[in-house]
């Protein structure tokens, strides 16, 4: 098979994992792809060509990509997200750069290209760093992690056409999408063919290309109807603080803007509230706290501790590894707020 695939990398390990990709395809066999593990211990998953293909097919239709389009790829081969640019590329028959992952991807990139993924780290350096190179771009796509709101507002004050993406190893890339920016839409939608559902306030996905039942997920959603949602927090780290559920996500997206460093938040057991909210800092020294009551936090929601460690444990597309960095915290890191 022809592949329009061009490596700027040297490096034999990407050509080594894009060889295997090609002998996988064209031998018709299975992939497998390791889930990231941020939610729990990771985890194989076994796919086949046909499914890639569908996945690829409805992934190009909805940005447009064909046999003109020259894109960028700077993601882990070994992700789902790496593994499926491959795919389009190959179902789409368009030119692929391949490079090794970094946190700078167009740093040393002379190509004009019209489409690249990113982790939202990678795209937080690039409009750093290699703005005119970003904005040279014409659709850019954001998953494997949450978009600041302060991180969407400067993709719109350089115009950038950005995409975020929903999905994960388990529906073969994103299922739905949203667009954030030039004007920043409220809710994810599905890709043709995909519909959603509620199970206790979890998303589940109904996707038959892929698999015969409904994929249940821990993702705490609003359902507007079954193609749309929004996006509100995980299940598995939902927090119980006197009789109140408490969202961590939700939290955090309004603290973003307080804190310099990288944070999120936690719980603690407690004898009065049965859990409190924490607040975990990627710092050597505190912060100054805003006050939580004048942002119209409940007294559940106020964070009542903090701890601080110089650095959080990421997975390989910068996702902290919010279960590893508690685990390395003992009682003496935690201090009153």
């Amino acid at each position: 098979m022809q592949v329009k695939w061009i490596f700027l990398d040297t490096k034999e390990e990407l050509r080594d994992a894009a060889a295997l990709f090609l002998k996988n395809w064209n031998a018709d066999t299975s992939f497998l792809i390791k889930s990231s593990g941020t939610t729990g211990l990771p985890q194989m998953h076994a796919f086949y060509k046909t499914q890639l293909t569908h996945s690829a097919q409805a992934s190009n239709a909805a940005f447009q990509l064909n046999e003109h389009t020259r894109a960028l790829l700077c993601l882990p081969l070994g992700s789902v997200g790496g593994l499926m640019l491959l795919a389009r590329s190959v179902v789409g028959n368009f030119e692929l750069l391949l490079q090794l992952p970094s946190s700078r991807p167009l740093q040393n990139l002379n190509q004009k290209i019209d489409f690249i993924a990113l982790v939202p780290t990678q795209l937080q350096q690039s409009l750093h760093h290699d703005l005119d190179k970003l904005k040279a771009i014409s659709k850019i796509l954001v998953g494997g992690g949450q978009i600041s709101s302060e991180l969407i507002a400067a993709c719109q004050n350089a115009q950038l056409e950005v995409w975020q993406s929903y999905g994960m190893t388990e529906t073969l890339s994103h299922v739905a999408l949203r667009k954030v920016s030039p004007i920043e839409e409220p809710s994810f939608k599905a890709l043709p063919g995909i519909h959603f559902s509620c199970s206790n306030d979890c998303l589940n996905i109904s996707y038959p290309q892929l698999q015969k039942e409904p994929i249940a997920t821990k993702d705490i959603v609003e359902l507007q109807d079954p193609t749309h949602f929004t996006w509100l927090g995980r299940a598995d780290n939902a927090i119980n603080s006197g009789g109140f559920k408490v969202l961590p996500e939700v939290l955090e997206q309004q603290l973003e803007k307080y804190f310099e460093a990288a944070f999120f938040i936690s719980s603690l057991p407690d004898q009065k509230w049965g859990d409190i909210v924490t607040i975990v800092i990627e710092a050597n020294e505190a912060p100054t706290f805003p006050d939580f009551a004048k942002l119209g936090f409940k007294p559940a929601e106020i964070p009542k501790k903090y701890a601080l460690t110089p650095r959080f444990e990421r997975t390989e597309t910068h996702k902290i590894k919010r279960k590893e960095v508690l685990q390395s915290l003992s009682n003496a890191h935690w201090r009153p707020i």
